[in-house]
């Protein structure tokens, strides 16, 4: 109760205004003019909408922002926006988490379908992209189930990276590479990219290398007890630096697209390639290859009451082994496929919007002697409808999704198929009160089936170092979500403020159960009814803005709050409370941030778990822009956890084994032509 008492102090300092939408950019307002926020299509609606005109808490990570939060994960990238937290299972594999939930209730997305990767099956494993290559982040904090799946119940990452042309460059050749390093891990990394054009057609050619040594950090690994434990398993604990965190990633992507007066037709295809230490055991290392085929198209010109049509599909061949020091333990692969089709109509009578079909198919095996999962194919098809209608001043959105699920496992399995029906609705409105000021409110009724590591896990995990067990009689898992915003879009303050409630009946986590197998912890897929509440704020005071001078100071908060109301227990791995300042300085080709994060303690904790230490993290970077005939260029330097503090993150598996890095300072430069 004290961490949601200090979580409610903070929101009631900060909520005396309110800005429309987190939209995380360092651009400069004119010079005569008010703050007024960038426009940007987003991800929650399939109309070409403002993330301030959409009920949904939105938030959009451009590439200036975005270059000055990147780590090589796609999880500790994000961590520390408004009401997003990491998995972290060491430099190597991260995921994020949003308002307390992860894993299969947060869609990753690259280019608007699925990574295809094996990222929610376990946090060991890495989402298959690196951050290097990132042209801009979509965030839906929140149920996005709609558009999404059963899945989206938590929300959505959609990640932007270009690699397929929508538009034709203004020049006939155009591109940015990258350079960096950086003194906790020793990173040695670089990225380039080069975009052209040939009559109507725009191609795309992308690449990086990003390798680092195991990361620095400060003291101690394990916690005292952890320690003692290796100690006399005659182990040796991590001391300064975290054994088995070095990392070596690389990839790269060539894309092509028709640009018509009508519309675009293009394709890409691209790899992937990882190998990292997976931290929980010191021998053991995973080797992850992705290749990938993706197509998008646009139809543009308007026939009858059909205003758009537009695709997306993904079809990819994923496998990752871990090694047991030399030899291969577990393989995993998944090939799959998923795609994705809108029509867009005019307006008929007040409404607006969308009717869509998406289908998925996953076929995913992990083979070896430790294989804990049998294979399977799960396939879904879904069809969704969203309208929009705007009376005067409110603009209500709404909008309904029927899916079916079947997840088939191999004959001989001993395990039987299951198939789901699955119902989403949802409904909310904006209510702009002035022009200066919004309301959004959101509602939802959501189903997610249980997926095939929830049913089906028997065995050990190495790479988690845990005994995994599934339940194949888990049923559905319903929610209902309620999601206010008040939001500010212009003046000296602006900002947004978020509460939210989301109830569950049939809850699937995985809990401690406090037994061992095979000398390993057990954690068993459990169903219980549940409750998250809490919320997010964020202000900026405008302190200065003109063309070439900008001083913005920056508040932040976020709190989740989450039981499991059956037992009357907490829930494990929940996120403390968090807040925050940040002051953003640009004067010319100068820049400098500063921002210093405060986690609170985490003491309000599942059975079986334990409690984690607060801490706080300060961070400086600054930047010198400078241009050389038609190039541009930006060196940059920052350094993060100057205090040098012992970060554990609660959310983590690996929080009484592995904090976060130490004292670190990155320099690099990058060039655009």
């Amino acid at each position: 109760m004290k961490s949601l008492f200090s979580f409610i102090s903070v929101l009631l300092a900060l909520s005396a205004t309110a800005r429309a939408q987190t939209v995380v950019s360092s651009d400069s307002p004119p010079a005569d003019e008010t703050t007024h926020l960038e426009k940007y299509i987003v991800t929650a609606s399939p109309l070409a909408r403002a993330p301030d005109e959409i009920n949904a808490p939105t938030t959009v990570v451009t590439s200036t922002a975005l270059a000055q939060r990147l780590q090589p994960t796609l999880g500790e990238t994000l961590t520390g926006l408004p009401g997003v937290d990491s998995t972290y299972f060491g430099p190597g594999a991260s995921r994020p988490i949003i308002r307390g939930l992860g894993g299969d209730r947060i869609r990753v997305l690259t280019g608007g379908v699925g990574t295809i990767d094996a990222s929610v099956i376990s946090p060991d494993h890495a989402v298959s992209l690196d951050p290097l290559l990132i042209d801009r982040i979509e965030i839906v904090r929140g149920p996005a189930s709609l558009l999404y799946g059963g899945g989206a119940i938590g929300g959505v990452v959609n990640i932007i990276d270009g690699r397929i042309p929508e538009t034709l460059p203004g020049a006939p050749v155009t591109g940015r590479f990258e350079v960096r390093g950086n003194s906790g891990a020793d990173e040695r990394a670089a990225a380039g990219v080069l975009m052209g054009a040939a009559g109507k057609f725009a191609w795309r050619l992308d690449g990086f290398r990003r390798k680092t040594d195991d990361v620095r950090i400060p003291g101690l690994g394990p916690t005292p007890i952890i320690a003692a434990a290796m100690i006399a398993n005659g182990e040796t604990p991590s001391d300064g630096t975290l054994i088995n965190s070095a990392t070596e990633t690389s990839g790269g992507a060539a894309g092509l697209s028709y640009i018509g007066e009508s519309g675009h037709l293009g394709a890409a295809y691209s790899g992937f390639d990882s190998l990292y230490g997976t931290v929980a055991e010191q021998e053991v290392t995973i080797k992850l290859r992705q290749r990938r085929f993706d197509a998008h198209g646009e139809w543009l010109k308007p026939v009858g009451i059909l205003r758009a049509a537009k695709f997306n599909f993904g079809l990819a061949d994923y496998q990752h082994d871990e090694f047991e020091g030399t030899a291969l333990g577990t393989r995993f692969k998944n090939k799959g496929y998923e795609g994705r089709f809108e029509l867009l109509h005019e307006k008929l009578g007040v409404l607006e919007g969308a009717l869509g079909f998406q289908t998925t198919r996953s076929n995913f095996e992990a083979i070896g002697a430790e294989a804990f999962l049998p294979p399977t194919v799960t396939q879904s098809n879904a069809l969704f409808l969203y309208e929009e209608a705007v009376r005067g001043a409110v603009t209500w959105q709404f909008g309904a999704r029927a899916e079916r699920q079947t997840i088939t496992p191999e004959i001989g399995s001993g395990f039987d198929a299951r198939s789901h029906s699955l119902a989403t609705f949802t409904g909310g409105a904006v209510w702009k009160l002035n022009a200066d000021y919004a309301v959004a409110l959101s509602l939802s009724a959501n189903e997610r089936a249980p997926n095939a590591q929830e049913l089906f896990a028997a065995g050990p995990h190495v790479g988690t170092h845990t005994f995994e067990v599934g339940d194949p009689a888990l049923g559905v898992e319903k929610s209902t979500g309620f999601d206010l915003s008040l939001r500010k879009r212009r003046g000296f303050v602006t900002g947004e403020l978020s509460v939210f409630v989301n109830r569950f009946n049939g809850y699937i986590f995985e809990q401690n159960t406090g037994g061992e197998e095979d000398g390993l912890p057990v954690f068993a897929y459990v169903q219980r009814d549940a409750k998250l509440y809490g919320g997010e704020a964020e202000l900026t005071f405008n302190l200065r803005g003109t063309k070439s001078y900008i001083a913005d100071l920056r508040l932040f908060a976020d709190s989740v709050h989450a039981t499991n109301t059956t037992d009357g227990t907490p829930l494990p791995r929940t996120t403390p409370v968090r807040f925050g300042a940040a002051f953003d300085w640009r004067s010319g080709p100068w820049s400098f941030n500063a921002e210093l994060r405060h986690v609170e303690s985490q003491r309000r904790i599942a059975p079986v778990e334990t409690a984690t230490a607060g801490y706080e993290l300060l961070s400086l970077g600054g930047s010198w822009r400078f241009d050389l005939g038609r190039t541009k260029g930006e060196v940059f330097l920052r350094a993060t956890n100057l205090l040098d503090a012992t970060a554990r993150v609660h959310a983590s598996f690996l929080k009484d084994l592995a904090p976060l890095p130490g004292r670190d300072v990155s320099l690099g430069v990058r060039m655009n032509f």
